[in-house]
This record gives C-alpha cells, structure tokens and sequence, in this order.
C-alpha cells in the first residue's frame, strides 16, 4: 500500500504538541525533532498501523550543533515501510549548492523560509505521495530536501486592490468596474415571470359548469345565428319553398342574447377573482361557483427548489448582490397577486352592443324604389306602339311584378319574433311599388303619345324589362347584406372570443398560480432578507476581507510584481463572493422549506462564518486554490494560467539533479549530503493550469490541483554514519 494521490494531507508537528494517532486519517505529514523521531515512535507506529491512514512522512527539522555534525534518529517504524519516509532538514532557510561545485551561496531571507515552501508543497496529496515514493526508495528511507521553487503568490498590494474593487462592485450599486458587462435586467424580469410556469394546455373551466354552459350556448346560438342568416342570403329566398325555418329574427335575438348572459357571467367570475387576489372576504369556493377550477396548491419544497435556482443562476450572472436587490424586490412585489382590475376594464370594452338588433332595411326604400318604378313604367309607355296588341298585356304584368316584388320583400321582412307579414307589405306594396308604375306609365304616354319609332319602343321596352328585373332580382340580396353589416355577427363573435380568451389568461395566469405565487413572492422576499444581510456583512468587512500576511518578490518586499493580473485578480474574488453569498442563503432555503422565515441575524451569522473560513482559507493557500464553497472555477484557472505564463515556472521543472538549488542544510552539513548526490531522486510536480502554457507539457511532472507553487524538489541521501 502507497500514499494515495487524491488523500487529504494533515499536518502534526510533534514539537510543540501531541497526536491523537486515532482521529488522523488520509496522508500525514509529521514535523519532528531530528534527534527525537525515535523517542515517538509509538507515534508512528499508531500511524501506521490506522486503517485510515494511507502514507507518513516525517519532516525532522535539526535543531542545531555547535560542531554542525548531523545527528539524526529516524524513528525505527518508518525505515522499512513502503508508505512512510523521513526528510531531513537541517536549516529552515538553507543554502544555494550545486554538487559538482565545492562553493555556496547564502540564501536571501524571505517571507516564508525554505522548510515552510516545502510544507506548502508537501502539503499537496499528490506531492507527498511523489516524494514518499521517491524517499522510501532511497537507504534508510531517509533524505535531504534540496528544491527550486516557482510561486505565483499575489503580492499584498495587489489583494489589496483587488478587494477593494471586487467589494465595492459587489456590495454598491453606484460603483463601477472596468470591464464590467451591462447587467441583463431584461432576462432576469422574464425569468421570473416564468419560474412559476402556466399550464397553456390546461382547461381552466370545469365541463358542464355555469360559466363554460353559457360559453357553449353563446358558440351555438352565434353559428345557427350565422347559418339563419346565410340561408336568407338568396334571391330566391323569399319564396315559400326557400324560406328559412325558423324565423330569422328569433334566432338573432337568441345569439345576441347568449353572448350578453356570458359577458354577464365572465364579468362576474373576473370580479369575484378580482376581489379574492386582493385580500377581500370572497372565498375560493365562491369564485369556483361558476365552475373555475382552484388554485394549483403551493409546495413550499417546490418553491424553495425554483427559487434557489433562479437566485444562483442570475447572481451569477448579475455578479453583484447590490445590482440584483432592487430587481429581485421589484420582481417580488411583480408576483404578490394584484387582483384583476385591468382584465375587468378591458373586458367591459369587450361586451355586446345593447338593445335590440338592428331591423331589416329593404332595398330599394321607399324614397329609391318610386322613381325607379317610374321610370319602368315611362319606359313601357314608349313602347305602346312596337309591341301593338301585346301592350295590353305588357303593362298590367309589368305592375303586376313590381306589386308582386314589393308585395314579398316587405312580407318576408324579419322582426324579432317572425316576420312583418302580407296584411302590411300588401298596402306598402302597392302604394309604392305597382301605382308608381301605372302612373309613369300614364304621364309618359298623355306627353309622348305612341308616335314612338318601332325600334326605339322595343329598345325602350327591354330597358323597362331590364330595370324591373334587375329591381326586383337585386332588391331582397341588397337588403340582407346590408342587414348583416349593421348586425355586425363576425364583430359579436369576436367580442365572444375575447371575452373567452381573457377569461381563460385571467384564471390560467393570475388564478390558478396565485397560490404558488404567493409563496413565491414569500420565498423571494426570504431571499432579499439574506441578500441584504449578505450585502451589510461584507461592506463592514471590506476591510480585512483578503487580509494575509505579506507576500514579498525577493527584492524589495514592498513592490508588488510587475504583472497585469488586476482584472483576472478582481473576476476571482467576484467570482468567490458569488459563491460564498450563495452558500450563505442556505438558512433561507430551509426557511422556505419549513415555512420557517430565517431571521436577518441568522443570515449574518452565516455570512460571518463563511468570511471567516474564507479568510483563513486565503491565508493558508492563497487565491489560487478554490475554497470548499467554491462553484465556479473558469476565472481562477484564467488567472493562474496569466500568472504562470508569467513566471519561471519552466526552468524550475526543467532542473536536473546537478543544477543549483537551494539545500535545506547548513554549509557545515554538507559532508553528511554530498558524497550521496548522483543517487538523488527528483520530484517534479506542478498545477494543472501549467501544462499547455509557455512550457508546454514537460514529462515526468507529478500535475498537483490548483496551488501556487511549483518546481523541483532534490532528495539526496543521507551518508550512513550521520544515523545513531
């Protein structure tokens, strides 16, 4: 068995403390005394013998002689282990050597000392299960830590500067940020509106009830209505074979009054909806007397599922919890029911014209048909003399069809219970359709006589026959198109429909979500209430928040690095905030889930202790490394990919064992290290987001998580006699 590449390192240092052998579990990395392994090495042995330990490895720091002889008692439990190995350390900071020189440099001080890079690096898992194999292979399974390092630590200015944009941004929504997208508040209002979704193939109507009866009847009496009148529509339907059963009138009045009675009762349903949405005594049961089907019941686990996952989804997107408040809380006050009172504006537009239907106005009316049969008789006087013998039969025909016109347009004229009938139309008929004949005919033939050209009285003639026909043929059809345009039955039937369909929008989406709406707006409010809280703790904080200790370049420990990182820098720490802000909200979502409101202390409660762990987090691995509550991780592997392109990453992962490097022993020590060098083993590692970049895909590198520190690490054994 070998320390496995994916456990957890846990640090021990034996020297200021105690190890509960028992609670450790994963890789084990063991700070200790050099010249007291051994006398811990009932440590070890618990270690080891811990199921749940997969690989030791003891770092035993020197304490020092005067004489600078090596001393070291390795702790016996650790040698012939596969799993387990000692590095030997005998000064933190340690010196610049190369093997095939006798010469050495003094190492620069720095920030962080040379033992404590290389706890950094060891504490990676894959790095220390590369250097427990790599030692376990080596006499003894002891060796001397030589390394060249590459870290992409941010400096402290540059954190700095970072969090005070990153903050601003995310907690002001008067700050601006370079680079900065243009917030999608358009989207983010749809998707609100569509989180609780309306069914468009769900009959909201109950079969059979009141209101969608009255729909039906109305639909029925409006097509029979429709199809009276298309039969009337016929010259020749106003004959006794053509006549349409039943009366038209009736059947009109009939459909104008269907449409009226569910105008009435849509109306009605809209304003008991209407009156419900807005708080009012008016039960659920009063409004679904009509025959409405109920609000669809509110899941408080639904809820909290559809607004989790719309609040992540465009935090992420808003990348600023101040920008999204007020668009969350106008949102929210969006879905708490409003009632209906527009619906019910626009549906009294929509209601039937009052009063009774317009009358049937015949065609040619009093005022046209008199000159009109007229002129038809003044034609068949000039024509007395052509037709000879045939006149005396011409002119009583010619009056008789035009009585006979009149006689049936005004009889079959519809009234809203039948028809006028023949006791009436005879008199209209005959004082203005047959006397006007006789009398043009009268007045022409006293004035012109039948001195009239035979040619020029049969000419006469056909237009008198030709005038009376195209009277009396286009007279009943004129009349009734003109009767239907005033009656206007597409224009009623559209107002039906409109009726229906807003009746149909109303309950399909005020009505029937208004109870998940409701819970909804509750949830999104929970929501604002955390956001806010989220909001306050980290402007309070905005001071400390990426607080760590200085980080230095080796020169000058106050210059920052001259790099241009500061957009990919700021993109993390949003990046962070997003996620830690969406980890802090999980009060709310139990609030929601348990009808249980959060309170606001509770939320900053949270957001404390997620700064905290934050904070801690930074100070221990840096930005580079994810925190636990992480999600995203394009912007950190954008900037650790900036950042190590920028670096000398490569030629610390290109060092062989012959190459300078920085022996973490004292230049006293060296005999104990240098008759051992051709026998070192290398250990190469570095992150993930190296490979590809400026030094393209080196071989043999053990690849780590994301971290900011590579290069190489130089394990010489350690010549025999230095073991006691």
């Amino acid at each position: 068995m070998t320390a496995r590449r994916d456990d957890p390192v846990l640090v021990i240092d034996l020297r200021t403390g105690e190890c509960d052998a028992e609670q450790a579990a994963g890789a084990v990395l063991v700070l200790d005394d050099a010249e007291q392994a051994a006398d811990h090495d009932e440590v070890y042995q618990a270690l080891l013998g811990n199921p749940a330990v997969s690989g030791v490895l003891c770092v035993a720091v020197d304490g020092g002689n005067a004489d600078g002889a090596v001393r070291i008692r390795p702790a016996p439990s650790l040698a012939p282990v596969e799993r387990a190995a000692t590095v030997w350390i005998g000064h933190s900071d340690g010196i610049r050597w190369r093997p095939a020189e006798p010469l050495v440099r003094a190492v620069e001080r720095a920030a962080i000392s040379g033992l404590g890079q290389l706890v950094d690096a060891l504490t990676d898992p894959a790095v220390f299960a590369a250097v427990v194999k790599a030692v376990s292979t080596l006499p003894y399974s002891t060796a001397s830590a030589g390394m060249v390092l590459e870290r992409t630590s941010l400096h402290e200015v540059e954190l700095r500067r970072a969090q005070e944009e990153a903050i601003a941004w995310f907690t002001d929504p008067d700050a601006g940020r370079v680079g900065a997208q243009e917030l999608p508040r358009d989207e983010f209002r749809t998707a609100v509106r569509e989180t609780i979704e309306v069914d468009p193939a769900e009959d909201v109507l109950l079969p059979g009830a009141e209101l969608a009866e009255a729909h039906t009847r109305a639909v029925t009496a409006l097509n029979a209505a429709d199809h009276a009148l298309t039969r009337v529509d016929h010259f020749l339907a106003p004959l006794p074979k053509r006549r349409p059963r039943p009366a038209v009138g009736p059947v009109l009045a009939e459909a104008r009054a269907a449409v009226r009675d569910f105008h009435d009762k849509a109306t009605q349903q809209l304003h008991r909806i209407d009156e419900n949405l807005r708080g009012q005594r008016v039960g659920r049961d009063v409004v679904a007397r009509l025959g409405v089907r109920g609000p669809v019941p509110a899941r408080p686990r639904d809820i909290r599922d559809r607004s989790r996952r719309l609040v992540e989804e465009w935090l992420g997107r808003y990348r600023s919890v101040a920008c999204l408040l007020p668009d969350l809380d106008a949102e929210r006050v969006g879905q708490e029911p409003q009632g209906c009172a527009a619906a019910i504006a626009e549906l009294d537009g929509l209601a039937p014209p009052a009063g009774p239907a317009p009358l049937l106005a015949t065609w040619p009316q009093h005022s046209l048909v008199v000159p009109l049969a007229a002129v038809a008789g003044g034609l068949a006087a000039l024509g007395t003399h052509a037709l000879g013998i045939a006149a005396a039969f011409f002119l009583p025909l010619l009056v008789l069809a035009w009585f006979a016109a009149g006689l049936v347009l005004q009889a079959r004229q519809p009234t809203a219970t039948g028809e006028q009938g023949f006791a009436v139309a005879s008199v209209l008929a005959a004082l203005f359709w047959a006397l006007p004949v006789f009398g043009g005919w009268l007045m022409v033939f006293l004035v012109a006589g039948a001195g009239m050209p035979d040619v020029l009285g049969v000419v006469a003639t056909l237009l008198a026959v030709l005038l009376s026909a195209w009277t009396i043929g286009v007279g009943w059809r004129r009349s009734v198109r003109q009767w239907r345009r005033k009656l206007d039955f597409d224009g009623l039937r559209d107002r039906l429909a409109g009726a229906a369909q807003l009746v149909d929008e109303v309950i399909r989406a005020e009505w029937r979500p208004s109870a998940r709406r409701a819970m909804f707006a509750e949830g999104l409010r929970q929501v604002s209430i955390g956001l806010t809280a989220v909001r306050d703790v980290l402007a309070e904080r905005a001071a400390d928040l990426l607080d760590s200790p200085e980080q230095h370049d080796g020169n000058h420990p106050y210059d920052p690095p001259d790099r241009d990182v500061h957009q990919e820098v700021c993109e993390v720490v949003v990046t962070d905030l997003v996620d830690l802000t969406i980890a802090a909200l999980r009060p709310c979502w139990a609030g929601i889930d348990a009808d249980r409101p959060a309170a606001r202390e509770e939320h900053a409660r949270e957001v404390e202790r997620l700064l905290t762990a934050y904070r801690e987090h930074l100070g221990q691995y840096g930005l580079l490394v994810p925190p636990p509550f992480a999600r995203e991780r394009a912007h950190r592997a954008e900037l650790a990919a900036r950042l190590w392109d920028g670096s000398q990453v490569g030629d610390a992962l290109r060092c062989g064992s012959e190459a300078e490097m920085t022996q973490l022993c004292h230049a006293r020590q060296l005999g104990a290290v240098s008759a051992m060098a051709d026998r070192a083993q290398l250990v190469r590692f570095a992150p993930a987001s190296v490979r590809g970049g400026r030094c393209g895909d080196p071989s043999g590198v053990t690849w780590t998580g994301e971290a900011e520190i590579a290069g190489t690490l130089r394990l010489v054994p350690l010549r025999q006699g230095v073991f006691q």
